[in-house]
């Protein structure tokens, strides 16, 4: 007897999740583009040179005229005739050098591809590349006077999870997961929120950057770990108190690291000194968040305990369910003594939660 055959591939279906994802960008139709487009989501999505695992960001651009828009340094690697190998030799050439703010970039244009590293963070308060291309601070192309900076297309690819990768560009978002589990519950805004919430009551002039620098660290942070726990309290003697009474299984500061202090004094300065410290404190809080437990920051974002652990709380008597980190995050959000929580696990989930107005 012989029976039907069908074929299925996850490839197969990426592809055309990718090229439907650069109609909609306006690149220009190109086969090898978006061969080597899927090479470049599936060589980062789970990406190790010499057993180290690596993050690359990497910008596919048609031109990078829209860095003129934008403070920035380039180092050019490569420049060869456009073939689908050129995006895989772009990854394994520059994805070690992509640390610390530098992001691959690969520019097609015409029958070329260029590739290299693009840093525009000229500071530690200074945006990410990401926000401003593709997030919040993103740049706005339509109608421009310079017409060959209007055509510009962007398409911005990062891993956001195990073997998951975010495809972003000026108008569409597109997720893609190399595996057959239930798709990650990713929501891109919520590192952004947490922040936002870790600033809620700072009264400073330099309140943006103070968020920006955050939302940075903890994007950094997420990068490198193996999962995260942050709870974020009133910024009171009272709330402060309480917490440390009732949730004494932690690492409390003597004195809590003040990152408005260090923001503003980074800002008004601008001296090297200050520019070295931000950054360490920046590398220790860190270090805080992929320590086993809880990072604990105040909503005018000060830093008073990290490695917290916490016994399951019960809401209505219901007995909590999942991971060590996933009961954990229930049981900050029944504790009812948290403003806002935020949870990613090992394999890339992430969870916010915010205390009702």
């Amino acid at each position: 007897m012989k029976q039907e055959e069908k074929y299925s591939s996850l490839r197969d279906s990426t592809y055309e999740s990718v090229g439907n994802f650069l109609f909609a960008e306006r690149f220009n139709p190109c086969e090898k583009t978006q061969e080597g487009i899927l090479e470049v989501i599936n060589l980062i999505s789970d990406y190790y040179e010499e057993g180290v695992h690596l993050y690359p960001e990497v910008i596919i651009t048609n031109s990078l005229t829209f860095f003129k828009t934008i403070s920035n340094r380039e180092v050019i690697i490569d420049n060869k005739p456009l073939e689908v190998d050129e995006f895989k030799n772009a990854i394994k050439l520059c994805a070690p050098l992509a640390i610390n703010n530098w992001i691959i970039f690969i520019e097609v244009n015409g029958e070329n591809v260029k590739y290299g590293l693009v840093s525009a963070e000229m500071t530690e308060t200074s945006p990410s590349i990401y926000e401003q291309t593709v997030g919040k601070l993103g740049i706005e192309l339509e109608g421009v006077k310079d017409k060959d900076l209007e055509k510009t297309t962007i398409a911005y690819i990062r891993n956001i999870g195990s073997k998951t990768v975010e495809l972003t560009g000026l108008k569409k978002k597109l997720t893609i997961s190399l595996t057959l589990d239930k798709p990650l519950e990713v929501s891109n805004n919520e590192i952004g929120d947490i922040a936002i919430l870790a600033t809620k009551l700072c009264d400073s002039d330099y309140t943006t950057h103070i968020t920006s620098f955050l939302e940075k660290t903890i994007n950094e942070a997420i990068k490198i770990g193996h999962g995260n726990l942050i709870g974020i309290v009133e910024d009171s003697e009272v709330a402060i108190s309480k917490i440390k009474e009732e949730l004494n299984d932690c690492t409390y500061l003597e004195k809590p690291i003040d990152i408005v202090e260090l923001v503003s004094q980074a800002e008004i300065e601008k001296t090297n000194e200050s520019s070295v410290t931000l950054k360490a404190h920046s590398s220790l809080l860190i270090s805080m968040l992929n320590h086993d437990g809880i990072t604990v920051l105040t909503n005018k974002c000060r830093i008073i305990g990290y490695h917290m652990f916490i016994k399951d709380i019960k809401k209505d008597g219901v007995q909590l369910v999942g991971g060590a980190r996933t009961r954990a995050f229930h049981s900050m959000v029944n504790s009812k003594l948290f403003k806002a929580c935020f949870y990613k696990s090992q394999d890339g989930n992430t969870k916010n939660w915010k205390e009702d107005e």
